[in-house]
């Protein structure tokens, strides 16, 4: 199947599911060179395919990173995102589901399973706006309780 990832005009148009995956008060963060340069902390997920439902994107995209299954996504957000340089401009709607860490997740640092160049790693919530993780809004998702989805409209620079 293919990705939901389409060049309109000047800007690329994505939709992405997204895991909040958190054990106590911590937050797994994938980080890697990517384009931004070494550093960038950004959540697990990826592409919603075309004939999949967001829920579905992110239990595949959740085993695809970590081997693991997936247990019980619980949707907190709806992020629309607006962000990157000029004439490179993106585009993204983002569904964003909490999941508890399971037991078998390692503690430490380990290596996405499909992408060798990307480590997982867990940043205290503390220390989310200094590392910087990306989207900039991950602590209000963090903050959302259950029963409730948000819609958050995020412009990043």
């Amino acid at each position: 199947m293919t990705d939901i990832r389409l060049p309109l005009g000047n800007v690329k148009f994505s939709v992405r599911a997204v895991i909040l995956c958190t054990r106590g008060d911590t937050l797994l963060t994938n980080c890697g060179p990517g384009e931004h340069g070494s550093g960038f902390h950004f959540l697990p997920g990826g592409a919603v395919r075309a004939d999949e439902d967001a829920a579905q994107a992110a239990a595949r995209e959740w085993h695809e990173e970590t081997g693991l299954t997936a247990g019980e996504l619980r949707l907190v957000g709806v992020v629309e995102s607006f962000f990157g340089p000029p004439g490179r401009r993106e585009h993204e709607i983002g569904f964003y589901y909490h999941l508890p860490a399971p037991p078998d997740l390692p503690d430490g640092t380990f290596t996405v399973h499909d992408n060798p160049d990307v480590q997982c790693q867990w940043v205290p919530f503390d220390r989310i706006e200094a590392t910087p993780v990306y989207p900039l809004v991950v602590r209000d998702l963090l903050r959302v309780p259950p029963g409730e989805v948000r819609h958050i409209l995020n412009r990043e620079a």
